[in-house]
């Protein structure tokens, strides 16, 4: 279990059934850590993270500092165009400070669950392409205010992984 930030600690922690004590921060370091991952033999990871950090992997963004690049709105903004969202529903997406504002803007539109799963295809396609053949990889999106948004397709899966080998120990 992997969580870039506190953020992603804390929901770990309070929201997940998940062992708290397996979680490894990483910070902003997401491409460095499936790197280091791949390099020491791991098998798996399963990333649990605020949407504020990692959409930013949905562009390919490996080191989620913001002195590094952003990008969060415009991700946001083109996959909501892709779900039909509305020009002034893209300017307003474009204008939000927080990804808080900008998921309010979607979920008002009626197209939250449309971006979020676009979001997390490209997520999972970035995560795979870096981690290679010989890494199993996943990822929880969330935010504070509205839970889960989005899992990659193994997510469930690397999970249960986790859970089972808890029981097991």
């Amino acid at each position: 279990i992997v969580t870039p930030g506190n953020y992603g600690a804390d929901y770990l922690r309070e929201h997940m059934d998940l062992p708290f004590e397996k979680n490894i921060k990483c910070s902003n370091y997401v491409g460095e850590t499936i790197d280091m991952a791949v390099n020491m033999g791991v098998k798996g990871i399963l990333f649990i993270s605020h949407i504020g950090k990692f959409v930013k992997v949905a562009a390919g963004i490996m080191n989620t500092h913001s002195r590094q690049a952003d990008g969060r709105m415009e991700i946001l903004a083109a996959h909501a165009a892709m779900a039909g969202g509305s020009r002034e529903l893209i300017r307003q997406l474009m204008e939000c400070i927080t990804t808080t504002a900008a998921l309010e803007l979607l979920e008002k539109e009626g197209i939250l669950k449309e971006v979020m799963s676009t979001v997390m295809i490209k997520i999972e396609e970035h995560l795979k392409h870096r981690a290679g053949d010989g890494l199993e990889i996943g990822a929880v999106m969330f935010s504070k205010e509205m839970g889960i948004l989005g899992k990659t397709s193994d997510a469930d899966r690397l999970a249960q992984k986790i859970q089972s080998r808890k029981k097991n120990v």
